[in-house]
């Protein structure tokens, strides 16, 4: 099979690379002895499908690579990815958001029917998961694919928590991963996602980028794809508190925004999945809750005032009743984990308190579930456990009403 041939393309050149078929890009700072190992590899694989596209690779420093020309090959083209200057604070998820939005503004320059977004770990920078991306767009007319990974039961518990069961409720989507490392879109898709973040661009520098929810609210059409990727935690030198209210903060950030869009949507559908389900690995036995149960003990005999001010009287009510179980009987259920964050998105947008106390106040609550939720499915088999998390995207979607009261009425509303 004929080599693909790389040529190097700055990004002042992008502009002359016109109707692409994929641009494939790397959102964030990538080691680029392994880029340049992994394209080498892609070009081996490719199928004659696969190298019939025009195809152009971006990312930072891709620029800097060494030209390597097989005259029997078709072009693969290189840029060099500009962004602005990257906030030195700035976590993970914005960075990758940033880099995203960079590469969507160049799959607008050269016209690119697909994108594909790659986490900058390069763990789905093979011919694999660039065919599971760009099918659904190239061959069944999907606007958006996101991505399904292999979890293990304790892995991705803040999705699993929070973002996934939230936007699910909020969107009307069962989208298993809303803030994904990879996701592919159309050209179409692109510009919805660009003009979406124009829309708020006073702070969308600072904002993660949640490319289903553009999906839900334009109308787009959403799928799904299993990719055998398992990424670590991107939380090296965070702590948990610290990791909570970046994520939290950020959906709470976007329901403040959406408002008018969420407060209309009732229920959820499922999306079109592609690609048989991938094995995740397993977690190594039983994990150790009494840490958690005693963060969280501590914290409701010290954070009473706070918590009152975010969380009604019979919410309190049960969290004191929680208190006193044994360890052993240590349950939250579902319908007061759902009320304690949607209680906490009201107060992040009325700004009940500082925001930064709002979300290390949360910190506690979210062990307890945490403690609660290992007990309960420390024993279970996976699909028990797939079962139990549908079990809590649910309540999520039952307790909206209760959201949108509280949302609409914030001081009548107070049960």
């Amino acid at each position: 099979m004929a080599k693909a041939e790389i040529v190097e393309e700055p990004q002042a050149q992008a502009e002359k690379i016109d109707n692409a078929d994929l641009l494939i890009g790397v959102a964030g700072p990538a080691n680029m002895a392994e880029v340049k190992a992994k394209l080498d590899q892609i070009r081996l694989e490719m199928v004659s499908s696969v190298t019939r596209l025009k195809i152009v690779f971006a990312c930072l420093g891709a620029g800097g690579l060494d030209e390597n020309v097989d005259p029997r090959g078709i072009p693969i083209h290189l840029v060099d990815l500009q962004m602005p200057a990257a906030d030195p604070s700035a976590n993970p998820w914005v960075i990758a958001s940033q880099s995203s939005r960079a590469l969507l503004s160049l799959a607008r320059q050269v016209n690119a029917r697909v994108s594909i977004v790659l986490g900058s770990d390069l763990l789905g920078l093979d011919v694999l998961t660039i065919e599971r991306l760009s099918f659904p767009i190239l061959e069944k007319q999907s606007d958006l694919v996101m991505p399904v990974y292999p979890a293990a039961r304790f892995e991705g518990l803040i999705n699993s928590a929070i973002l996934a069961p939230l936007n699910r409720a909020l969107y009307g989507l069962r989208v298993r991963y809303p803030l994904p490392l990879e996701f592919s879109c159309s050209l179409r898709m692109a510009g919805l996602l660009s003009q979406q973040e124009s829309a708020h661009a006073a702070s969308s520098q600072q904002q993660m980028l949640y490319p289903a929810t553009t999906a839900a609210i334009t109308g787009s059409q959403i799928s799904q794809t299993h990719l055998a990727l398992q990424h670590e935690a991107q939380t090296d030198g965070l702590d948990l508190s610290t990791v909570l209210a970046q994520l939290a903060g950020s959906a709470f950030l976007q329901m403040e925004q959406l408002a008018p869009h969420w407060q209309r949507v009732r229920g959820s559908q499922p999306l079109q999945s592609w690609d048989p389900p991938t094995v995740g690995k397993e977690n190594g036995g039983p994990i150790d809750v009494s840490p958690m149960i005693d963060s969280f003990m501590l914290a409701s005999r010290n954070l009473q005032e706070v918590w009152g001010l975010v969380l009604p009287p019979v919410t309190m009510l049960e969290l004191k009743h929680l208190a006193r179980l044994p360890a052993a009987q240590f349950r939250m259920p579902d319908e007061l984990w759902v009320r304690i964050i949607y209680d906490f998105a009201l107060a992040h947008r009325l700004r009940t308190l500082s925001r930064v106390h709002l979300l290390g106040a949360l910190t506690p609550l979210y062990l307890a579930w945490v403690a609660s939720y290992a007990q309960e499915v420390g024993t279970m088999p996976a699909m028990a456990v797939e079962q139990r998390l549908e079990q809590l995207a649910r309540a999520y979607e039952s307790g909206k009403p209760y959201l949108v009261s509280r949302w609409r009425w914030p001081d009548r509303f107070n049960p």
